[in-house]
């Protein structure tokens, strides 16, 4: 009986204890992509890589290590439809910069490297898994990285075409955060 007891106890303050993130999340796996993807071609990001956290909101890329925001800055997470709604804005990169730096925890602006780890090559218009990102526009996203070549250039991703673009700071692109640090290939921890 003192054995249950304890065992009770401990497991309520674990539950208690451990940050939201680490709890376990929906057993639902992500559905598969495959259906969005041309003839012929093979996924690139399968939904198996992802698990998901924060009740759906985050998702966590195994591969590489990422927690990625499943919403576009502007869009918000809605669990009872399981898909991001709102429509996400378009900021100049400076503005795109300041946004993620007030997002707290951990969030930021993916460097051109993390943000070409979500790109699906198997079709385009978005270039990304919609089950993994739902709702996601096509366009330009992005990135920390600034273009060394020009100074009032920035790289970016165009989630229509999944190409990596050096662009204009001016000119308006969408936000996806990103927390984490990019592991190697296979997702071994570093």
């Amino acid at each position: 009986m003192r054995y249950r007891i304890r065992t009770a106890l401990a497991v309520s303050l674990l539950i208690h204890f451990v940050p939201a993130q680490l709890r376990a999340q929906p057993d639902t796996p992500i559905p598969p992509a495959t259906d969005a993807c041309l003839k012929g071609e093979i996924e690139t990001t399968p939904s198996a890589e992802f698990s998901l956290l924060e009740d759906g909101a985050v998702v966590r890329h195994q591969r590489t290590t990422l927690e990625w925001q499943r919403c576009a800055f502007g869009q918000r997470w809605d669990a009872e439809s399981n898909g991001c709604v709102g429509r996400p804005a378009s900021h100049p990169w400076t503005k795109a910069m300041q946004l993620a730096g007030k997002a707290g925890g951990d969030w930021r602006l993916p460097s051109g490297e993390e943000l070409l780890t979500i790109v699906e090559k198997c079709h385009d218009g978005p270039a990304i898994n919609p089950q993994v990102f739902p709702n996601t526009p096509s366009g330009l996203y992005w990135s920390s990285s600034v273009d060394t070549g020009g100074l009032e250039r920035a790289w970016s991703v165009s989630f229509f075409s999944g190409q990596y673009f050096r662009a204009g700071k001016s000119q308006n692109g969408r936000v996806r955060l990103v927390r984490g640090t990019l592991g190697p290939p296979g997702g071994a921890a570093p």
